[in-house]
């Protein structure tokens, strides 16, 4: 042992020696005397080349830096590390300390990289500055290899590294910040197949360099996301920019003064990143080309449409690479169709009111469920009414608790099914500006024919083989339920204030639909938005004078039967709660380091909560049993002579 160390510490006095006495340069000397010898090659890449920063040297830091972490479990890895992270990238980074180490594997062949570092001094041996540079060594037999794929892959490498680590940052047309939005396509509530499409459509383009350079395009997108206000198409360019990693510009038109301060701005835009113009249908208000004299029309126009078209789509468009830009508006259509043009707009994306899957997924967001037995009610009536998704979600965010989230959820949905039904109808020619569900805009030409109207009384079209009962003609498939009506209730049209016999008949073909819906449903098949349209219609039948009281007296008992199956599932949820409770006590009961003080608190506590159960029971079991009659008999029974 005491051998070993004298011989370590000779050695250690020969090599200081050797390096404070023996002049740098030849020692330089003597180690390139010696390789003479050797088969290895040793490329040097050093920070800066021809008085400028080496590109090559940048890379390489980065490209070992995402390398050193992963070497560690292999033999030789090196013992000491830097690690660092500044407000400009997302992770940390690691690099090789001076003076380390490490074996990269290309194409079967090691490839051994060292770091070193040295300070420059002056003639007073004084710091001046400090000189890095790496070591690249290999067999001389791979040095075409080296040159024509390893430093293209370190290169290339690097780059994607940089891009993906980099912070994200918001730019408007005087400053940028970092953007730290939390919104992914993971989070973000889109039904499935768009989201798929879209995601697909971002990485198609992310990896088409090459083919736009092929058919000689350049390299850009534009997207148009359409909608009503409130579905997300803010979120869903944050999570455009997370997933890409693309800075994002916000370019606001009404601030801009000119069409040439616009060329201005846009050549300031970096590469890999997203334009934005959100609500471009009412930034400014863009003169149309087929206009006369804008400044006639628009006397405080600062961007033409034209600027705005060369700008996105002209040769400025030429100068900057991976480029998307996006339109927002709620009013598809009042955009100029040059704007929308494939080549400048791609893609249209059509953001529009929450459904059943939209809401599933803000539920397993905010409340972190995939199922509850309240779901079916909502499901139901957030097909038939507008509601966006960030209504939806403000209610999810109300409690943690999900039954509580849940039924504030239901009540919001139901008020605005009641809005509905009070709302007067436009008239022919009025202003509609409530999108369907289809992402029809305001003003839109196309109207939905199919959509039933329960705000007022509509005379139904008779079909083409109507049949007549009595003197009413009606549809063949109503006029047994109309036959059944006039039986039982006699004619309940006769103090109808309109006398034609053509309205009187479209009246009773409304009360007969309605019957007939109520015939062939089960209980659980209706939902209380449904129910008070139905009674809506029956009491604009009533107000011209048509006797169906009786069937408003129906619709209402059905819809307090609905109450009580909505009691009725909040009471089973209570009493899952507190059975669930109770088993978690028993189970500390169980325990034997349970003082007995304690287990006669906890055994008691058991006895309330079963008391407790037996008074929800009995609640229970009393709302059945008046429910029972609408699940024993159909919904009309007794209503009609049959």
């Amino acid at each position: 042992m005491a051998s070993t160390l004298s011989i370590l510490a000779t050695f250690t006095i020969i090599r200081s020696t050797f390096n404070d006495f023996i002049p740098k340069e030849i020692r330089d000397y003597l180690w390139s005397f010696i390789r003479r010898f050797s088969s290895e090659f040793t490329l040097v890449i050093e920070e800066s080349h021809d008085g400028s920063s080496n590109h090559i040297f940048q890379a390489t830091m980065e490209y070992l830096g995402s390398h050193v972490l992963s070497a560690l479990a292999a033999e030789g890895f090196p013992k000491r590390l830097t690690v660092g992270k500044s407000e400009k990238v997302r992770k940390f980074t690691f690099g090789l300390d001076r003076h380390s180490e490490i074996v990269d594997i290309f194409h079967g062949v090691p490839l051994k990289w060292k770091y070193n570092a040295d300070f420059n001094t002056n003639t007073n041996n004084q710091h001046t500055s400090e000189s890095r540079w790496y070591e690249l060594s290999f067999q001389k037999n791979h040095v075409e290899m080296v040159k024509s794929k390893y430093i293209p892959h370190i290169i290339n490498t690097a780059k994607k590294l940089k891009d993906r680590n980099r912070m994200v940052k918001f730019h408007t047309s005087s400053s940028a910040v970092n953007l730290d939005h939390p919104m992914t396509f993971d989070t973000l509530a889109l039904d499935g197949d768009l989201k798929k499409t879209i995601m697909e459509d971002l990485d198609s383009f992310i990896n088409g360099k090459e083919y736009y350079k092929k058919i000689g395009k350049v390299w850009k997108r534009g997207y148009l996301l359409y909608g009503p206000p409130g579905t997300g198409k803010s979120s869903l360019i944050a999570a455009m920019a997370n997933h890409l990693n693309f800075d994002i510009y916000n370019l606001n038109l009404s601030a801009v003064n000119s069409d040439s301060s616009l060329e201005y701005l846009l050549l300031h835009v970096s590469n890999r990143s997203i334009l934005v113009i959100e609500d471009i249908d009412c930034t400014v208000k863009l003169q149309n080309r087929d206009a006369g004299d804008p400044t006639a029309s628009y006397p405080h126009v600062q961007v033409t449409l034209s600027g705005l078209l060369n700008a996105i789509d002209g040769l400025l468009s030429c100068c900057g690479d991976e480029r998307i830009i996006v339109f927002t508006t709620n009013y598809k259509d009042k955009i100029d169709p040059a704007l929308l043009r494939a080549g400048r707009m791609d893609k249209h994306i059509c953001l529009s009111y929450s459904t059943a899957s939209t809401f599933k997924q803000l539920a397993a967001n905010y409340l972190g469920i995939s199922n509850h037995n309240l779901f079916c009610r909502i499901e139901k009536i957030i097909e038939e009414i507008n509601v966006s998704p960030a209504e939806v979600a403000g209610e999810l965010m109300k409690s943690k608790d999900p039954k509580t989230c849940l039924e504030g959820l239901i009540e919001l949905l139901e008020s605005k099914a009641s809005e509905a039904t009070s709302k007067p109808e436009e008239g022919e020619g009025g202003n509609n500006t409530k999108q369907e569900k289809g992402c029809k805009s305001k003003g839109s030409n196309t109207t939905n024919n199919d959509s039933p109207n329960h705000n007022a009384i509509t005379f139904l079209t008779v079909g083409p083989d109507p049949m007549t009962v009595r003197e009413y003609t009606v549809k063949p498939e109503l006029a047994p339920i109309l036959k059944a009506v006039l039986l039982k209730h006699g004619d309940i049209v006769t103090d109808c204030s309109l006398n034609s016999t053509q309205c009187r008949s479209s009246l009773l073909e409304i009360a007969c639909g309605i019957i007939q819906k109520l015939q062939a449903a089960k209980l659980e098949d209706l939902t209380e938005p449904e129910l008070r349209f139905m009674l809506a219609s029956v009491s604009d039948l009533e107000s011209l004078k048509l006797r169906v009281s009786w069937l408003r007296k129906r619709l209402d008992q059905i819809i307090e039967a609905l109450q009580l199956v909505k009691q009725c599932s909040a009471l089973e949820e209570d009493k899952r709660k507190i059975l669930q409770e109770i088993e978690e006590i028993q189970k500390e009961l169980g325990s034997c380091h349970m003082e007995t003080l304690e287990k006669e608190k906890k055994t008691l506590r058991i006895q309330e909560m079963e008391a407790v159960i037996g008074t929800i029971s009995e609640s229970i079991s009393t709302n059945e049993a008046r429910l029972s009659c609408f699940y024993e008999r159909s919904l009309v029974d007794g209503l009609l002579c049959l």
